[in-house]
């Protein structure tokens, strides 16, 4: 293997339910997409009664999350045996919190700047940076199939990215910026938090988030306080996105190998095309769509040849 690094075992669980682990991922799409729609009502500044700061929703975000798992563990028996276990996640909880604020306030400006679907889009930059990931530190090697793959998908991003408007430039960067910090979280989980419990990985995952945007809030002093109505709804997008949503993804991850449940969010866009044409009336142009269209195909390239490639390996 390039690099002379070791290859991560496969979860043994992966070869026996994969069909479980890409139910877990679907969970993970309409959650997510669920929360790009709180995210869309609130509009991230337009439609607060008090104008909030990205940074200070995204709290507020992950802070709902959090006290909604905190209610919900003492009724869960593998939540409440782990309670036992914290020092095991030390590391994770450390790594999350701080990637996932980071990325967290990113998306929170892009969906901001560009909105939901361009956002939801861009955020499939993950699919590529996680190969990228496993080139670079797991010595991956890419198939003739997979460039095509990634050809198509950046095509896509390109297409759906295009818009006349320069200030929307900043937008899709920080969409990518994102994008790779996600992406990297994911790694990070598949390195390090394999064998941990999911679930409790999420729960922590709300709480670092908190606890550091807290810290960042307060050296800075641009905490402030929402209205009781702005605290609900970005609550809600916090319970769907980063807790219910991402408790699934981490557990796809043990089923799945990275790259591929990275690969498979696409459908993350489509359920936010869906909703937000049943919610709120409103259809991406064409352009979108099909740019939209392309990054599904290139991601369905990425997964067929993976596995063949697995196939191949004989894993």
């Amino acid at each position: 293997m390039p690099g002379g690094g070791e290859e991560i075992p496969v979860n043994k669980q992966s070869s026996k339910l994969p069909i479980t682990g890409y139910l877990f991922l679907i969970g993970t799409a309409f959650f997510t997409a669920l929360s790009y729609i709180f995210g869309k009502y609130l509009d991230f500044g337009k439609n607060f009664e008090r104008y909030l700061e990205p940074e200070v929703a995204t709290f507020y975000w992950f802070f709902g999350a959090f006290l909604f798992a905190l209610i919900v563990t003492p009724f869960i028996p593998s939540q409440r045996k782990e309670l036992r276990n914290l020092r095991k996640y030390k590391k994770i909880f450390i790594y999350s919190g701080i990637l996932t604020s980071i990325g967290a306030a990113l998306w929170v400006s892009s969906v901001w700047t560009i909105g939901p679907v361009l956002t939801s889009f861009m955020m499939k930059a993950q699919t590529l940076f996680s190969l990228l990931l496993g080139f670079v530190f797991l010595g991956e090697r890419l198939k003739k199939g997979e460039g095509i793959g990634i050809a198509l998908t950046v095509v896509g991003v390109i297409i759906v990215a295009y818009q006349k408007e320069n200030y929307l430039i900043i937008g899709t960067i920080t969409a990518l910026a994102a994008a790779f910090f996600y992406s990297f979280l994911s790694y990070i989980v598949k390195r390090i938090a394999n064998d941990l419990n999911m679930l409790m990985v999420a729960t922590l995952r709300t709480l670092g988030v908190s606890i550091v945007l807290f810290i960042y809030l307060f050296i800075t002093g641009t905490f402030s306080y929402p209205t009781l109505k702005d605290a609900i709804y970005m609550s809600l997008g916090g319970i769907t996105g980063a807790y219910i949503a991402k408790a699934c993804q981490f557990h796809s991850i043990k089923l799945l190998d990275v790259s591929r449940t990275t690969a498979v969010m696409p459908l993350e866009s489509l359920f936010v095309v869906i909703l937000s044409y049943l919610i709120f009336g409103s259809i991406p142009s064409l352009l979108k769509l099909a740019g939209g269209a392309l990054i599904i195909i290139g991601v369905i390239f990425l997964v067929i040849f993976r596995d063949e490639k697995k196939v191949a390996d004989g894993k």
